[in-house]
């Protein structure tokens, strides 16, 4: 398949669902993201491999790519020869080891149950609550968006309805917003210690979390009683400094 490239994280987000990407090639900084956030949308959805460039691969962005769900990190200026062996090279890594599945059974975060510290939804507060008790606020956006994609109890919610829901809108077609809210509620999770990977991508179909139990609620009503969360490290994000470009094979 012939390789797309567009200028931006917003034209990123509208390519992917018609290129269908087996590999995304991430160039940072990006002028309309933060550098951490593509990439861990990208890895979240399990569909495709995601490698990042960057001039600053051997300190923090490199870092934060790998930690927020990279596979791949390669440095700038780019040498054309090393570039297409690692695209090889995730290619055949894609071809034997299958994408992640939408519907896994048992912990699909990586990590023991008993091991992962508590994460709380504040409904009355507005705010996520970390293990040992920092907060973290929700818009209100985010919160109607995690409460509706908790109360599908693992099914996948579309992006029309959580634009509804959340936005209270309607959603064109080339309407990014509800991917740009999802991406900001991933990094929200993400530095209360759970893994970007509690919110998958559905393609063509929405958003699930496939695990709502990993949550807690601290009132009742539309979010499920929790159990516990896989710790994550969260991305380390850096002011853009020149616009990139992200290219999609």
């Amino acid at each position: 398949m012939a390789a797309v490239s567009v200028g931006s994280a917003a034209a990123a987000l509208v390519a992917f669902d018609t290129v269908q990407p087996r590999i995304v090639l991430i160039g940072l900084p990006l002028s309309d993201s933060a550098d951490d956030e593509l990439a861990t949308h990208f890895a979240a959805t399990g569909t495709c491999g995601v490698i990042v460039a960057t001039a600053d691969w051997a300190q923090a962005a490199g870092t934060a790519a790998l930690d927020a769900g990279a596979d791949d990190v390669v440095a700038k200026p780019l040498r054309l020869d090393d570039l297409a062996a690692r695209l090889r090279a995730l290619a055949r890594r894609i071809d034997v080891l299958p994408m992640a599945s939408l519907a896994p059974s048992g912990n699909t975060l990586g990590v023991a149950a008993d091991d992962q510290p508590r994460i709380t939804v504040d409904a009355t507060r507005r705010c996520l609550v970390g293990p040992t008790g920092e907060r973290t606020l929700l818009t209100e956006a985010e919160l109607s968006a995690l409460e509706t994609l908790l109360d599908a109890k693992g099914a996948s919610v579309s992006r029309e309805w959580l634009g509804r829901v959340a936005l209270r809108r309607l959603i064109r077609v080339d309407d990014r917003s509800v991917d740009q809210l999802v991406m900001k509620l991933r990094r929200k999770l993400t530095s209360q210690g759970v893994s970007a990977r509690a919110i998958l991508s559905a393609r063509r179909q929405g958003y699930v979390i496939p695990e709502p139990a990993l949550f807690r609620a601290t009132v009742s009503g539309a979010i499920p009683a929790a159990a516990t969360a896989a710790p994550g490290v969260a991305g380390l994000s850096r002011a853009p400094q020149r616009p990139e470009k992200v290219t999609l094979q």
